[in-house]
C-alpha cells in the first residue's frame, strides 16, 4: 500500500509539473493560432520523442527531458538535428516573422499570462477551502537580533506587517528576507495586558552566519505534544498515554496542568504552560491531555481526558564555570533598560555576591520576578579613566528563560529574558568545581575550549511505535566548534540538556588529546525543561466565497510576482546569498511534500510554481519570452528587425547565460543533499 501512495505522488508530481509546461506552451499556441501562424510542433518537453501524434499541420509530442517545452511555428528553427528555417517561409504570410510586432509581442507574452492565470486560478481554489496557516505568534526572540533590540517578546502575536493585516508567519518571513537594505518594517503587535496594538519598527539586517536577512524570531509553539524525550536530567522518563488505538490520534493536547498534588488550572497558550514549569520546576507536574490530530482537532471515539505525570528534571553539568562578558544589547522597553543598562556594561555582583555563575543567572532572576534586585556593573569611562562601578536597583519581569536548543541559535549569545539583556559566554574556563568530571579529567581555569563533539544519539521511541522504530536525535557525531565562532557554549550546554547522559568529547587548545567527559546530574538546580516537544502553533481560516477567493486569488498572485522580482534583486545585491537558489531536484522534493500534504496544498505550489515560470520566463535573456520581447521591442523603435548577427549573439549569450543558471542550480541542490547526509 505504502509503495502504490508513494508511485501516486510521484505522478501527482510530474502530471502537476507537466500541466504547468502545458499551459504555457497553449498560451503561445492559442495566440499564434489566432492570429494566422502556421504552428509546425507542440511539444511538451525536449529530446527524444516518448509519444506524438500529428494533427491537421501540427505535430503533438510529449519529449523526454521534462524541463520545459516549445511551440515550433513556420518560419522558426527547430531543436538541434531538426536543421535551419524553412527557406520557403520567408515570403509565406503565416510565418511567425512575418506578421506584425504588435501580433508577435502578443504571442510571445501568452505562455506568461497563461501562467498567471493558472497561478491564480490554484490560489482562488486554496482559498475557497479551508485552510492553516503557520501563526504568526513569536515563540522565541534570539538574544541580540533586531527583533530583541526592539522589544519583541515570546508570546507576541503579529496581527500586521506595515499596512498588510491578517498574516502568518510565512509572510513575515517573506517580508523580512525580502526587504532592501536598511528598510524598517513595521509590524503591528497584540501582546497580554496590552489593551490595543504595538506598532513596533524593526530594521531587518543579514548576520555574517546568515545567507538572508532575519529579524531573529522563531514561530510559536501550541499546546499539542508529538513527542516526549528523557532530557539528561531525568532518570526515571514519564510514560505518555500515546492513543495508539486511534490511528487519527497523533498528539496529545495540554488542557491543564499543575504541580503535583493541587488541582490542574486550564491553559490557553504555551506560554502559560512554559512559566507553569519555570515556577515549579523542582516539582512533579500533573498534565491533563486529550487525544487530538495533528491539526489540533478532537479525534472521534477517544475515551476522554488522559493524565500523565512529568518528573522534575535537573540540569546536568561538567563542573566548567565561564565568565559574563560585557553586555551586548538591551532590550527596548525591558526592565534592564529602564534600571540604566547600558551596552558594554560588565556584571560583576548581582545582590552583592560576585561569585554567581552566569549559566545559573536566567532562573534566578525568573526566581526575582516582581521583586527589586541590585546589580552592580562595571562601566567603562572617558578615555584615559578607570572604569566605575554602577549598582543598578532592577525589578525583573516573569519572562521565562529557555534551554531548548530548538529555540535558540548556535552561534547566539546568552539571555536573560527577565531582565532583557544579553552578553557573550567565550569559550575560557574561569574555574573548575572541585570533584567534578571536568575536575576529574585534568582541566583548569585559564583553558580555552575549541569544540565539542556530540556522538550520534538515539532516542526513545515514541509509545506504541512499532517493534525495531529507531528514533535519532542525533544521526551522526557532530563536532561544535567554538574557535570559529560557529558555536558558542550556551547552546553546547543546552544540547547537552536535551540528550541523554553521555560521554562527550572536549577539544583544549594547546592539548592534542580529546578529553572524554560525562556530564552529572546537578542535585539543587532544576531545568524548566520536561523534554516535551510541541507542534507549531497554526491557525484555520474558513473558505472564503466564490467571488472573495477569486479577489484573493488574483491579490496573492500579484504578492507572488513582486516576490520574484524582490528576491531576484536581492540575489543580485547580495542581501540574500545565492546558496538559495534551488533547482530541479529541490523542486521535485518540494513538489513531492506537497503532493503528500493534500490537494490543497499541492494546488497552492502548483501556483507558486505557475507564477515563478511566469516571471522567470519573461527576464530579459534570450531565448527566454522576455529576450524576445526586448528583441521586438528593439524592431518596433528601429522600424526594422535586428541585424542576423545581432540575434545570433544574443541568443548565444542567452543560452550561456540559461546554462550556466541550470548547472549552478543543480550543483546547489546536489550540495544541499551531500550536507544534510554527511556534513
Amino acid at each position: 500500500m505504502d509503495t502504490l501512495i508513494w508511485l501516486w505522488n510521484i505522478a501527482k508530481v510530474a502530471l502537476g509539473l507537466g500541466f504547468v509546461i502545458f499551459i504555457h506552451e497553449l498560451g503561445h499556441f492559442l495566440l499564434a493560432k489566432w492570429n494566422g501562424v502556421k504552428v509546425e510542433k507542440f511539444s511538451i518537453g525536449f529530446g527524444r520523442t516518448i509519444f506524438g501524434f500529428k494533427r491537421g499541420e501540427t505535430e503533438y509530442v510529449l519529449a523526454a527531458i521534462p524541463l520545459g517545452g516549445f511551440v515550433k511555428m513556420l518560419g522558426e528553427g527547430g531543436e538541434a538535428g531538426e536543421g535551419p528555417p524553412d527557406p520557403t517561409a520567408a515570403s509565406d504570410p503565416r510565418a511567425f516573422n512575418n506578421k506584425s510586432v504588435g501580433a508577435r509581442m502578443a504571442i510571445i507574452s501568452a505562455g506568461v499570462i497563461m501562467n498567471l492565470l493558472l497561478g491564480m486560478a490554484c490560489f482562488a481554489y486554496v482559498f475557497g477551502q479551508e485552510r492553516e496557516k503557520l501563526s504568526a505568534k513569536v515563540g522565541a526572540v534570539l538574544a541580540g537580533s533586531p527583533a530583541f533590540e526592539a522589544g519583541l517578546r515570546p508570546g507576541d502575536d503579529i496581527v500586521g506587517i506595515d499596512d498588510r493585516g491578517d498574516i502568518g508567519f510565512q509572510d513575515l518571513m517573506k517580508a523580512v528576507n525580502l526587504s532592501s537594505e536598511g528598510q524598517i518594517v513595521r509590524f503591528q503587535i497584540r501582546r497580554a495586558g496590552a489593551e490595543s496594538p504595538l506598532v513596533v519598527p524593526i530594521r531587518p539586517r543579514r548576520e555574517a552566519t546568515s545567507d538572508r536577512p532575519t529579524i531573529g524570531v522563531r514561530p510559536g509553539s501550541s499546546l499539542d505534544v508529538v513527542d516526549y524525550q528523557a532530557p539528561a536530567g531525568t532518570p526515571e522518563p514519564a510514560s505518555l498515554p500515546w492513543p495508539v488505538e486511534l490511528p487519527e490520534a497523533e498528539v496529545l493536547g495540554i488542557l491543564a496542568a499543575a504541580p503535583a498534588g493541587e488541582s490542574p488550572a486550564p491553559l490557553a497558550t504555551n506560554e502559560d504552560f512554559q512559566r507553569l514549569a519555570a515556577r515549579h520546576r523542582d516539582k512533579p507536574l500533573d498534565l491533563v491531555l486529550e487525544a487530538r490530530t495533528f491539526s489540533g482537532k478532537p479525534v472521534a471515539g477517544a475515551s476522554g481526558e488522559r493524565k500523565a505525570t512529568l518528573p522534575p528534571n535537573h540540569f546536568v553539568d561538567l563542573g566548567l564555570r565561564f565568565a559574563a562578558e560585557p553586555i551586548r544589547a538591551v532590550q527596548k522597553g525591558s526592565p534592564a533598560e529602564g534600571a540604566g543598562f547600558r551596552a558594554g556594561d560588565r556584571i560583576v555582583k548581582v545582590d552583592g555576591r560576585d561569585d554567581f555563575d552566569p549559566m545559573r543567572l536566567p532562573l534566578e532572576v525568573f526566581d526575582h520576578a516582581g521583586s527589586p534586585m541590585t546589580v552592580e556593573v562595571q562601566r567603562a569611562q572617558e578615555a584615559g579613566k578607570p572604569p566605575e562601578v554602577v549598582a543598578l536597583d532592577v525589578t525583573p519581569d516573569a519572562t521565562p528563560p529557555t534551554f531548548n536548543p530548538m529555540k535558540l541559535s548556535p552561534a547566539e549569545d546568552f539571555q536573560i529574558p527577565g531582565l532583557g539583556i544579553c552578553f557573550p559566554i567565550k569559550p575560557v574556563v574561569q574555574s573548575v568545581a572541585a570533584g567534578s568530571p571536568a575536575e576529574k579529567a585534568g582541566l583548569k581555569a585559564g583553558d580555552v575550549l575549541d569544540s565539542v563533539t556530540i556522538p550520534a544519539t538515539r532516542g526513545r521511541p515514541r509509545g506504541g511505535a512499532p517493534t525495531g522504530t529507531e528514533t535519532w536525535l542525533v544521526p551522526r557525531e557532530q563536532t561544535l566548534k567554538f574557535d570559529d565562532g560557529t558555536t558558542a557554549w550556551p547552546f553546547a550546554f543546552s544540547l547537552m540538556q536535551s540528550l541523554p547522559i553521555q560521554a562527550l568529547g572536549l577539544k583544549v587548545h594547546g592539548r592534542d588529546d580529546v578529553v572524554s567527559l560525562r556530564p552529572e546530574i546537578v542535585p539543587d538546580w532544576f531545568d524548566p525543561d520536561r523534554g516535551l516537544a510541541f507542534s507549531d502553533a497554526f491557525k484555520v481560516l474558513p473558505p472564503l466565497a466564490f467571488a472573495d477567493a477569486l479577489r484573493e486569488g488574483l491579490n496573492e498572485t500579484v504578492e507572488n510576482v513582486g516576490v520574484m522580482y524582490a528576491t531576484i534583486r536581492s540575489l543580485f545585491t547580495g542581501r540574500v546569498s545565492m546558496t538559495n537558489v534551488g533547482g530541479p531536484i529541490l523542486i521535485s522534493r518540494v513538489a513531492y511534500a506537497a503532493a503528500k500534504s493534500g490537494l490543497s496544498e499541492f494546488l497552492n505550489f502548483l501556483g507558486f510554481i505557475s507564477i515563478n515560470l511566469a516571471v522567470l520566463n519573461f527576464l530579459p535573456i534570450p531565448p527566454l519570452d522576455g529576450g524576445q520581447m526586448v528583441f521586438l521591442i528593439a524592431e518596433k523603435v528601429r522600424g526594422r528587425p535586428l541585424p542576423d548577427s545581432a540575434l545570433i549573439a544574443g541568443t548565444y549569450v542567452g543560452l550561456l547565460l540559461v546554462l550556466c543558471l541550470m548547472v549552478f542550480a543543480t550543483y546547489q541542490d546536489v550540495f544541499r543533499i551531500l550536507k544534510e547526509f554527511f556534513l
